[in-house]
């Protein structure tokens, strides 16, 4: 029962416990390269041309160092940086990448248990430092002033020009960095790296504003998901949906096959932190950075999608204003959202169209199929897909020029080849390939070699394709049919029928 003096409900102040509370905020669920990241988000609001990181090994104790050279802090404004949940009555503007005023602090002690912030500012240089096991003793929100941390191997506090140093000092088991031997220790770096080329490739390779990030020294180079630059990715066409503050910018992707990388080495880059299949489905960018790095968002109707085999090829980029972060339902850390209600309808759309014609590059490879709204062409392809009682089903091609040349014997040899199609049509191993490939999906593959056989039976076809077309533009078609492109083969295929033609 509420108690009442003069009509006014009575209240008291319950401050939280300090030590409690902070253990808690301690829990968010970061792990290094996102802690780190949200620490970049900061330096990039901050007007940073270039920030570099030193991630020190320290014989076993490790210690990080994140250098800007952005407009730096005063000291009030460092005090309201270094308060949990900052000024909820500041506006942040279009181009900063912060949410809850909560990333800095969170983000670093995570991964440590003394964060320490060195800013300077029109040559007056700041500092304070949060100590979790000070903040337990005394039971008290209080920070140290006018400290500064020992150098790092790679960065040191502003001494000149404006700028801000961060040191995340005293790591612990809730860190990911804590524990590790000297190998696992670089891995994690690797694994930083990577990150930061996907969440800022547009910061990195100037479709946002130009930044330069270095660890230990060495430049990050961006890492686009959307293989822009690769010939063989295919865009599906940039649009707007939705209206008003709702509105955003949707560019599917189809992603080429792994026969159209020149190596190994390109196609496995090509996957990203996590590979093929881990990176398929929607990216969300928020003010140019990436905060959902391949998701299917929970969409797909009545039974959610998830990340298929079949699928890996798709990638579709989702741009959000800042704006947006509550209707999108942007987490703390800048790494999970949710569509809001009006859109999912529309986006689940254009991820199924874009699934879709990933599958197809994914299990044709590439080659032709006839569907059954295609017309027929000159260069008829070997397999018809055809739809029954909502089912697919692929059957060879009868028309197929070679085919029909087969089925236009006598009757008993027509007879045979037809019982051997329909035999083949019905005991293709399908389960068993499916298994093959998904085991063995990143396995590496070999240049395709001159096979004899396979020489002879294409100088076959061509001898036995009728039309108006040359051998040369057959052979074409049969290559493309069959994913085929070694000039190899195809000079050795032209050989043999200049000598049959003698």
């Amino acid at each position: 029962m509420l108690q009442r003096t003069g009509g006014e409900v009575n209240t008291i102040e319950i401050a939280p416990h300090a030590g409690a509370l902070l253990k808690s905020l301690r829990g968010f669920g970061y792990s290094p390269e996102t802690a780190l990241a949200d620490l970049i988000d900061n330096s990039i609001s901050a007007g940073a041309d270039h920030v570099e990181l030193s991630i020190d090994w320290n014989e076993g104790y490790p210690r990080i160092g994140v250098r800007d050279d952005g407009k730096g802090m005063t000291f009030e404004v460092l005090e309201d940086g270094m308060r949990f949940g900052g000024d909820e009555g500041v506006e942040r503007g279009a181009h900063d990448l912060g949410r809850f005023g909560l990333g800095m602090k969170t983000a670093s002690l995570s991964q440590c248990q003394r964060l320490t912030v060195v800013s300077r500012h029109d040559g007056t240089t700041s500092s304070m430092s949060w100590d979790i096991e000070k903040v337990r003793s005394s039971r008290s929100w209080c920070v140290e002033t006018d400290t500064i941390p020992d150098a790092f191997e790679h960065v040191d506090a502003p001494k000149d020009g404006d700028g801000t140093l961060i040191a995340l000092e005293r790591m612990d088991e809730l860190g990911g960095f804590f524990g590790l031997d000297k190998e696992g220790f670089f891995a994690k770096i690797r694994d930083v790296r990577d990150h930061f080329a996907m969440v800022f490739h547009r910061f990195l390779d100037g479709d946002a504003r130009r930044i330069r990030i270095t660890i230990n020294g060495r430049p990050v180079a961006a890492w686009d998901p959307m293989l822009r630059t690769h010939p063989a990715t295919r865009p599906l066409g940039a649009g707007r949906i939705g209206s008003g503050a709702l509105a955003v910018q949707v560019s599917p992707f189809v992603l080429p096959h792994r026969d159209r990388f020149a190596n190994e080495n390109e196609f496995t880059a090509a996957g990203g932190p996590g590979g093929w299949a881990e990176r398929q489905g929607f990216y969300v960018y928020r003010a140019k950075r990436l905060v959902v790095a391949g998701s299917w968002l929970g969409l797909g109707g009545h039974r959610e999608w998830t990340k298929d085999e079949s699928s890996r090829l798709a990638r579709i980029s989702i741009d959000l204003p800042q704006s947006a972060d509550a209707q999108w339902r942007i987490d703390v850390r800048k790494a999970r959202a949710r569509p809001p209600a009006a859109l999912r309808a529309r986006l689940s759309a254009l991820g199924g169209q874009c699934r879709e014609r990933a599958r197809e590059v994914f299990a044709w490879r590439g080659g032709q199929i006839r569907s059954p709204n295609q017309k027929k062409d000159a260069e008829a392809a070997v397999w018809n897909e055809e739809h029954r009682s909502g089912k697919r089903r692929y059957r060879i091609n009868r028309e197929h020029p070679v085919i029909g040349q087969l089925l236009s014997g006598d009757a008993a040899t027509k007879h045979l080849a037809r019982t051997a199609i329909t035999l083949i049509e019905r005991s293709v191993p399908v389960e068993r390939i499916w298994l093959d490939i998904s085991e063995n999906v990143e396995a590496e593959s070999s240049p395709e070699a001159v096979d004899g056989l396979l020489v002879d039976d294409l100088v076959t076809a061509i001898q036995n394709t009728r039309g108006s077309r040359s051998p040369g533009e057959v052979l074409e078609g049969l290559l493309r049919t069959l994913r085929l492109d070694g000039p190899e083969l195809k000079k050795a295929v032209l050989a043999k029928l200049e000598i049959a033609d003698e």
